[in-house]
Parts: C-alpha cells; structure tokens; sequence
C-alpha cells in the first residue's frame, strides 16, 4: 500500500499564520482534508473530533514512540534508552492496566482532598505577591510557569519551596520538552541529563519515605508497592517522573492559555469575578476553546490502513488535533464563541481510553485555583502586552517565554 503520491503542494501547517492563528485553517480543513498530509513533516492532521476519538483507542496505531518511522533510539545502555524500552507507553495492554490499577489507588478521595488544600496554599503563596501590582507583570514568570511544579513538588514530596523546588522545576521543564515529536537533539540531550537527575531524586525520596512514610505520592506509592511486589522502584520512578513532566509545561500551558483567553473576553472575566460558582464550567470552556492551537498529539501507525481516504503507512505518525476536535461544529456549536456557560462534554485534551490523563482531575483543580486567584489581582482594565512577548523554539513549535500584563499604573 503506497502512502502519498511523491508530489505535495505546500502545507499550510508551517506559515506563520497558522502557527499565530490556526482555527480558519483548521476549520476548512476538517471539511475539506480532515486527514491532512503535512509534507514537510511526514505526518497527517487528523482535525475531526470523530476521527480524533477513534484513534486514542485504535489498535492499528500506538502512542510508543518506538514505532514511528524516523524514531531514532538512544544509545544503547543509556538511561532515555532504559525509558524508551520500560516506559508507560512501551508496556505491553495488560501490564499497562495494571499499573495503572495501583497508580488509581494513590488517587483515592482522601489523598485528592489532600491534594486540593495542596494546590490552594501554592496557588495563593504566588498570587498574593501580585495584590495591588502595577505597571507591566510578567505572569509567566511570577506565576503560570511556577506554581505547577510548585504544586507537584508538594504532592510528590519534594520540599515545597527554595533552590529545592526551582531546581526540581527547572529539571521538570527540561524533560517533557525532550519527549517532543519534532524535538532538535540539543533538547533531547538536555533532556536526558534532566530526567536521569529527576529520577534519582524521585529514588531518593524513596528510599526516604520507606523510612519515614509521609503524607504525598510518593509515600502513598511506596505503601502500594509494599502490599504488591510487582511495583518496583523503577515502576515508581517511570510514574512519578512521567506525572512530573505531564504536569509541568502543559499545566503552565494551560495557565497561560486561561490568563490570555479571560482577557480577551472582558465580560465573561467580569461575570465570573460576580459568580465565582461559574469557574468549574469556565474552565471546561477555556480547555475546549484555547487549547490546542497549531499543534496535536501524536500516534503511529502499527500497520497500514485507511482513513478518511487516505492511506497511512505503518510506521508514519497521525498528529490529532485537540485545535480541530474542541472547535468541531458537529459537537459543540458556535465554537469559535467563547460561552463559560457552555459546560463542553466529553473533551478530549486528557485523551480517551486506556490512556486516559491519571492526573485530569488535579489539572482542572490547579487552573480553578489559579484563575479564581487571578480575578483577585487582576485589576479591572489589564491587558495583554503582545507587543512584548519573547517566543522560543520548541521543535517545529514556538512557546512564549514570557507573558507581560499590564496592570495599569
């Protein structure tokens, strides 16, 4: 089975435009090329929610890394390579649930409980700085960027403030940005030298809290391994590492993204800061509407098959767009309205299925506390600064590296 004739028209999907502002490209694709081929990156945009939901449970495609044609395997004996091959996603379906399976018990209510008055007393050691500031803040800075590893670092264990927690954020940030499809190999080195200090750290706390049992993950995993022996150390370094980095960048990510999208919605800023009962559906909202963008996650295909027409190769990666399936009419209607009453159902940024985000839950709490901590210090009248943002290259992706507000004077 071929996979795409050898000639390709230029992609939209690397203009400057798109990355800026993808929906209407987005939009007409999901009607036109829902299975969009991107020449330049070898990979199809797959923009329909349906087709979206189908894949995360596929068994014709994979989130292991290792199947993607141009994956390049670390050297042999290296400690990304140990990863690569024991990781979450390279275990086999039935070991994989029962990880999962344990992992689930260290999110019983009492510990989630634990975890929100966590996020609350994090959440405000940032925001209360920012009563009364003025002139421009950068937030990113100051508080999207900090506080969700602030607030990893107390569910872990780690101490929860001084060098301690600015190095376990700096080492967290490093990681996830290695795991990138499309990350250049300096990241990737970088990464790796991060995640093997991460993981030491995380043995050390271990060993510590086996000793000494505390009130966090790490000690709730410790006591699971204990009643099951199939939970080793390392099971326990895969899973705290991987929650370190799945909630490092994209939580900042998304604090950014909630910041930028109350903003630019002055009204619905105003009517939650009168109804403070509103920011759980606020919140849904600013997932489904700002999150996304130009990018996806990805799958490889494990065989060839077809899709929307298309023909996709074993091997070639499937980028799913959350852009395409939060803004699909056929789901939520009017989706390019911003609505904190829509209450969107079924939302697919934490994936769907046996890969399902462990840490959902604890996501959608951090960003409450973080935007009902910002109606607090926001004063009426901020706005964006876009003409100072900074932007860094993250692979074929661009991140902000700050996000200047203007207070006022």
């Amino acid at each position: 089975m071929s996979a795409e004739p050898t000639a390709h028209p230029r992609s939209p999907f690397l203009d400057p435009g798109f990355q800026k502002d993808p929906y209407p490209t987005i939009h007409r694709l999901r009607r036109e090329d829902p299975v969009h081929f991107v020449p330049e990156l070898g990979c199809f945009f797959v923009t329909r929610y349906d087709d979206v939901r189908q894949l995360f449970t596929d068994p014709r495609v994979t989130n292991d890394r290792r199947a993607w044609e141009h994956y390049v395997p670390p050297p042999e004996g290296s400690f990304m390579r140990w990863v690569a091959d024991n990781g979450l996603f390279a275990l086999p379906p039935e070991e994989h649930a029962r990880i999962r399976r344990l992992v689930s018990a260290a999110f019983t209510p009492r510990a989630v409980g634990r975890m929100e008055s966590q996020i609350a007393e994090v959440v405000q050691r940032f925001a209360g700085p920012l009563q009364g500031r003025r002139g421009i803040v950068d937030l990113m800075a100051e508080f999207t960027d900090p506080i969700p590893n602030a607030v990893i670092s107390r569910i872990t264990g780690v101490p929860p403030a001084g060098d301690d927690e600015k190095r376990f954020r700096e080492l967290a940030q490093t990681t996830i940005r290695g795991f990138f499809s499309f990350a250049g190999d300096d990241i990737v080195k970088q990464a790796e030298a991060a995640f093997l200090e991460l993981a030491d750290w995380v043995r050390t706390l271990a060993r510590e809290r086996r000793r000494r049992p505390q009130e966090d993950l790490v000690s709730d995993l410790v006591q699971i391994q204990q009643s099951d022996e199939g939970l080793c150390d390392d099971d326990i370094v895969i899973l705290v590492t991987g929650l370190i980095g799945a909630g490092s960048e994209t939580t900042a990510l998304g604090g950014m993204i909630g910041l930028l999208t109350l903003l630019e919605h002055p009204d619905a800023l105003e009517r939650l800061r009168e109804d403070r009962s509103l920011l759980p559906m606020a919140v849904g909202e600013i997932l489904r509407f700002g999150f996304g963008g130009p990018g996806g996650l990805p799958r490889y295909a494990l065989q060839d098959f077809e899709l929307r027409g298309k023909k996709i190769r074993k091997g070639q990666m499937l980028m799913l767009s959350f852009g395409g399936a939060n803004r699909d009419p056929s789901v939520y209607p009017d989706p390019d309205v911003f609505d904190i009453e829509r209450n969107p159902k079924d939302l697919l940024v934490f994936g769907n299925g046996p890969h399902y985000c462990l840490g959902a839950n604890l996501a959608r709490t951090e960003m409450r506390c973080m935007m009902d901590a910002a109606l607090d210090f926001l004063p009426p009248g901020a706005r964006f600064c876009e003409e100072r943002i900074e932007l860094e290259k993250m692979g074929i992706f661009q991140r902000p590296k700050n996000l200047p507000i203007d207070f006022g004077e």
